[in-house]
């Protein structure tokens, strides 16, 4: 069980190890507030994605469902916007200095989507478009882009619970056609995102996996709102996938990462990666 614990935590250090950011060593108010926003979101995260990674090998659903009810994760990520809106205007001026200001705008948008504050979330991601190309780093803007696909993930997810024990066959059709809207929508923006960084980024570790946990979510709206062959993933998702699966494992294996992470989610489809050489 130990073993296994300590798996989940290197899995779900993805995300947190994208955000840390070399601070200044000598300490002003506004970094100050971005180091306890960083540790707060980092903690939440963390204890997150142990959860749901633990809840998805349990119950095998998928694992894009938002974990709201849990206060101490909630409380993690409120805690880390609290921190960043405690920002006063010289401090703001020192992080732009500093040329942490896009750290800022990344951790907000992150911390403020995590908590359901979807259309602050936007706008903190298109405050991106006014900053300069200095104050933001290809981390940060890959994953500023990338965070409508996130959103629109957290929404397909969203209208999946929202359907009734036993849908009628209008509500089955509409529902479906609004998961596969919103999973091509997140599909285009994750990959827009992707673009903007080199390809030896490690950042591509965490976006190919919010690329698939979309992709999984169309599986499961196929299983079940789909009638006859439509109740399996169709042809050109199923190749995504393991092209996906396939990237995965070319970056896992490149950062020396833990094997588990390909595995989890290749039986979360029951598909394997593409064959072949990286």
């Amino acid at each position: 069980m130990r073993g296994a614990r300590s798996g989940h935590r290197r899995l779900a250090s993805t995300l947190v190890l994208l955000l840390l950011v070399t601070l200044a060593a000598a300490g002003c108010a506004g970094v100050n507030r971005l180091r306890e926003a960083q540790a707060s979101f980092n903690e939440a995260a963390a204890l997150e994605n142990e959860l749901r990674l633990e809840a998805g090998q349990q119950e095998g659903a998928t694992i894009q469902a938002p974990l709201a009810q849990n206060t101490t994760v909630q409380n993690g990520y409120a805690s880390a916007l609290l921190s960043l809106e405690r920002l006063e205007a010289r401090d703001v001026a020192r992080l732009k200095r500093d040329k942490l200001w896009g750290n800022v705008l990344a951790l907000r948008a992150l911390a403020q989507w995590k908590l359901g504050l979807l259309d602050q979330a936007r706008d903190t991601a298109r405050e991106v478009q006014q900053a300069g190309a200095e104050q933001v780093h290809p981390r940060d803007r890959a994953l500023l882009l990338a965070l409508p696909g996130l959103i629109k993930t957290d929404e397909a997810f969203a209208a999946l619970a929202r359907l009734p024990g036993e849908p009628s066959a209008v509500e089955r059709a509409a529902t479906l056609k609004n998961v596969q809207t919103l999973v091509a929508d997140a599909g285009e923006s994750i990959d827009r995102g992707r673009a903007t960084i080199d390809a030896a980024h490690p950042v591509h570790v965490y976006l190919i996996q919010a690329r698939l946990a979309a992709l999984r979510n169309l599986q499961v709206a196929h299983e079940r709102l789909g009638d006859g062959e439509a109740r399996t993933l169709p042809r050109e998702p199923r190749i995504e996938v393991q092209r996906q699966l396939k990237e995965l494992k070319c970056h896992a294996e490149r950062l020396g990462a833990r094997p588990e992470i390909v595995t989890y989610w290749a039986t979360r489809f029951t598909l394997a990666p593409d064959p072949g050489a990286c």
